[in-house]
C-alpha cells in the first residue's frame, strides 16, 4: 500500500521538475529558487528551494538543504530543513541534522545525525528567512 502511494507521489513530483543537474555536472555555490529540483550530479554548496528536491542515486550534495519536500536516493552531507516530508530511500544517505514535518527511512537507508519533528507550514518556514 505505502509503496504505491510513494510511487504516485514520486511520479507527480518528477513530472513537475523545473531544474535537473545532470550526472556529469558539478555546481559550486548556492542554489536558490522555486519549483522542483533534481540532482543527479554534485552540488558543493547549499540548496534553498520553495518546492521539492530529489537527490538521484548518482547525486551528491555537500551543503545544507532547505525545501518543502526532500527525497534522497543518493548522498547528502549537510543539514536539512524540510517543511513537510523527508524520505531516504534504501540507496540514500544523509549525514547531518534535520528539522522535518515527517521522516521516512527505507530499510538500508542511512541517517547519521539528530532529528527534530515540527509542524511548520510553508508560510511559517518562508518567514524564518
Amino acid at each position: 500500500m505505502f509503496g504505491s502511494i510513494r510511487k504516485q507521489v514520486d511520479e507527480t513530483i518528477s513530472n513537475d521538475i523545473e531544474t535537473i543537474i545532470g550526472k556529469n555536472t558539478v555546481i559550486k555555490g548556492e542554489i536558490v529558487g522555486g519549483g522542483n529540483l533534481r540532482v543527479d550530479g554534485t552540488v558543493d554548496g547549499g540548496i534553498s528551494i520553495d518546492g521539492c528536491v530529489i537527490i538521484g542515486e548518482a547525486g551528491t550534495v555537500n551543503g545544507d538543504i532547505k525545501a518543502v519536500n526532500l527525497n534522497i536516493s543518493g548522498q547528502v552531507n549537510g543539514n536539512a530543513d524540510i517543511a513537510e516530508n523527508l524520505s531516504i530511500a534504501a540507496s540514500g544517505q544523509l549525514i547531518g541534522d534535520v528539522k522535518v514535518g515527517s521522516f521516512n527511512i527505507a530499510q538500508g537507508g542511512v541517517f547519521k545525525g539528530r532529528s527534530e519533528m515540527s509542524t511548520r507550514t510553508r508560510t511559517e518556514m518562508a518567514t524564518e528567512d
